[in-house]
Formats: structure tokens, C-alpha cells, sequence
């Protein structure tokens, strides 16, 4: 698969048309910890359509330490992606801090949007600085939009021009000069 970074806008949607949560390294308060979800690719920023699964799917940046994972509901009834300790989680985080099921994000496809959505866990999710409600409150996701989840866990919410934007940022293109970026 061809590398993502230096594409152009349009070709760039074209291959990736999902949002993505891109996390934060994990503190070194928390060394020890880890990420794993269902399905992985690492060296990629993508996974190929072959390597794509029900569920999403992460992703390392390259020349980053951060994981992205891609939010897809896979199938027209998933539309729920969970993140916590436990090995039933979309998205597991192997991190004392977090619940073993603490948060979850939901797909609602006649708006088209994704939401944010705490699961009762004990330290707390965060959007934007704001605590979610404990249980069934769920935030709609903007571009760019923070999240924190308990102390130890940040990410940031991309659609799929600010994941663009981001990779093009880091690592721009002469094209991108080109069409003033």
C-alpha cells in the first residue's frame, strides 16, 4: 500500500473517508501499560482493504508515537466501538487507570456523526476539558476535539480533513505549498 502522507486532498479523502482518535504516548507515570485493539497494522497509516475489519482498526503514524485508530461501524447495524482494560473492548488500554469497560463511542448515521459517551467508569471521560456525565450522556465529536480518558489517556478526534491536515502539517509537500495549506 502506498504511503498516505503527500497525497492531495481529494485523493487523501479517497482512501480514507472514516474519522480516526489519535492517541497520545502514554505517560511515563504510566509506563507498563498497553494498547492493543482487535485488529492491528503497524508501519501503515492504514490497513489495506484486505487487513480491514468489522471493527476499525488501528494504525501507527509514522515518524510519530502516537496510534490513530480508524472509527468504522463495518456494518450497517455496528454502531458502537467501546474502549477500556478489558479484552472484549474495540479499543483495549491496558492502563490501571482506565475501566475495564470506560467509555464508548456511537455511530448515529442519519446525522452522520460520531459521539462520545462515558460508561460509568471511575476516573472520569473528558471532552474538551468538560466531564462527561457518568452514564447515558453522549457528546457529539467535533474536528479536532480533545478527549481524556481518566488521568492517563489523551486523543484527539479527527474527521478525515483534519487527519489530512495533521499529516500534511508534519509533513508538508511541495503540492501543499502549492495550494496554499
Amino acid at each position: 500500500m502506498e504511503p498516505l502522507v503527500g497525497l492531495d486532498r481529494e485523493a487523501f479523502l479517497e482512501q480514507c473517508p472514516t474519522p480516526v482518535v489519535v492517541f497520545d504516548e502514554i505517560g511515563e507515570e504510566s509506563k507498563g501499560g498497553q494498547f492493543q485493539t482487535i485488529s492491528t497494522v503497524q508501519g501503515e497509516l492504514a490497513p489495506t482493504p484486505e487487513q480491514q475489519t468489522d471493527e476499525g482498526s488501528d494504525f501507527m503514524l509514522q515518524g510519530a508515537s502516537k496510534w490513530a485508530y480508524r472509527l468504522t461501524t463495518g456494518s450497517k447495524f455496528a454502531c458502537i466501538l467501546t474502549l477500556g482494560r478489558a479484552a472484549n473492548n474495540n479499543l483495549r488500554i491496558n492502563i490501571p487507570s482506565l475501566s475495564k469497560f470506560h467509555a464508548y463511542f456511537t455511530y448515529v448515521a442519519k446525522e452522520k456523526a460520531w459521539y462520545l459517551a462515558d460508561a460509568n467508569s471511575s476516573n472520569g471521560t473528558f471532552l474538551d476539558g468538560q466531564e462527561l456525565p457518568p452514564t447515558h450522556g453522549k457528546v457529539k465529536l467535533e474536528n479536532g476535539a480533545l478527549m481524556r480518558f481518566g488521568p492517563d489517556i489523551t486523543a484527539r478526534y479527527l474527521d478525515p480533513e483534519g487527519l489530512w491536515e495533521q499529516l500534511n502539517k508534519a509533513a508538508p509537500t511541495s503540492q501543499a505549498a502549492d495550494e496554499g495549506e
